[in-house]
């Protein structure tokens, strides 16, 4: 990991304004914009941080922006949005006078963040809760031996697929190749986080790494096989929901908390974790170089990852919280795998690999598809 944040700190740009954010629920909308984040002597303190956009972000400012503020008294001015406009932000100030205290990031956008200095070390002595945090999860966003994020919450991406049209439930990445659902496949491209992760998921379920030239050739093989058998290729969230809900696709690499938020709503849609290992899919927040907020952004921090606020969001988007202390609901349990066991057998996708490889990848997927 060390070697790969100098070589990260230009790719990672081009890879995460090609990424869209990880999100459980759809996170399309419009971006917010946040107030002044200063404060004199005798004036409410304010802090702004980000949130993707959409029910992710309404829930987000339920679970912890209304009761911070009520707890503290201070002002959270919420900006909505997704990781690559907050990167192209945060570059732009270049550490200096950010527009955002404390920002949400998933590992392929915190880790170029971090590389060019953009985010600043936390001190975890200073977070209460910080020993109840799964340290699987707390790992993904220490570089170079600092610990500079806290995670929020993890989905895990596995196969979705329609309950009404797959009779057995499908046990593993192989069985998307099957061709019984030829012509009923819906593949998001690599410049989308599920359509990364389930590549990853190919090269590593036959025992092969990202960095393996010849593991990453035998993937691209195997997607050879499925020309013709996919119908749709979704790029975002909402496309994806709509090609399940269609019915123009029957199965597709999707994140857990995506799939139970469709079942729950009425849809026909049933997940599997695949017997090899789903992928991790994590959302932790960091705070900004050069804030003048430091104080009042590591107070958030602290309250972000407690138990009792992150339970509510947790359960309201159906994603595993990176409080690994947290007493779950009965319907959560039985859907959701989650804790310390099952995260350390995630397999995660290697961005210091990935980033600087992606264009290429997505040029040898298009010939493929395209």
């Amino acid at each position: 990991m060390k070697g790969g944040l100098t070589r990260l700190a230009g790719a990672g740009a081009a890879l995460t304004l090609a990424l869209a954010a990880c999100g459980g629920v759809d996170t399309g909308g419009s971006a917010g914009t946040g107030g002044d984040s200063g404060g004199g002597q005798g004036e409410q303190r304010q802090i702004t941080v980000t949130a993707f956009a959409g029910a992710w972000g309404e829930l987000f400012k339920k679970s912890f922006v209304e009761p911070f503020e009520r707890e503290t008294g201070a002002k959270v001015n919420l900006v909505y949005g997704a990781n690559a406009e907050w990167l192209t932000k945060l570059r732009a100030a270049g550490g200096e006078n950010p527009p955002f205290d404390v920002i949400a990031f998933t590992p392929d956008a915190s880790l170029p963040a971090a590389s060019a200095g953009l985010l600043q070390p936390i001190d975890t002595t200073a977070l209460t809760h910080w020993k109840e945090l799964d340290p699987v999860l707390s790992g993904k966003s220490a570089y170079q031996g600092k610990q500079y994020g806290v995670p929020l919450t993890t989905g895990s991406t596995g196969l979705l697929y329609r309950t009404d049209h797959v009779k057995t439930a499908p046990k593993d990445w192989s069985d998307i190749f099957d061709k019984k659902y030829c012509g009923h496949v819906a593949l998001p491209p690599l410049t989308y986080n599920p359509g990364l992760e389930f590549f990853s998921a190919l090269v590593t379920s036959e025992g092969g790494k990202l960095s393996d030239p010849a593991a990453v050739d035998r993937a691209f093989t195997r997607l050879e096989t499925l020309k013709g058998c996919v119908s749709a290729f979704p790029a975002n969230a909402g496309s994806a929901a709509t090609v399940i809900e269609n019915g123009d696709a029957w199965i597709m690499p999707f994140w857990d908390g995506r799939a139970f938020a469709l079942a729950e709503a009425g849809s026909p849609i049933g997940f599997t974790y695949p017997e090899s290992g789903p992928v991790g899919a994590l959302t932790s927040y960091f705070v900004a170089s050069g804030t003048k907020n430091a104080d009042l952004a590591t107070k958030f921090l602290d309250h972000l990852t407690a138990a009792q606020n992150q339970k509510p969001f947790a359960e309201g988007t159906w994603y595993a919280a990176g409080n690994d202390s947290i007493d779950y609901s009965e319907p959560f349990e039985q859907k959701v795998e989650h804790g310390p066991e099952v995260f350390e057998k995630f397999t995660w996708v290697d961005y210091s690999v990935a980033t600087p490889k992606l264009n290429e990848w997505q040029q040898r997927w298009n010939q493929i598809f395209g």
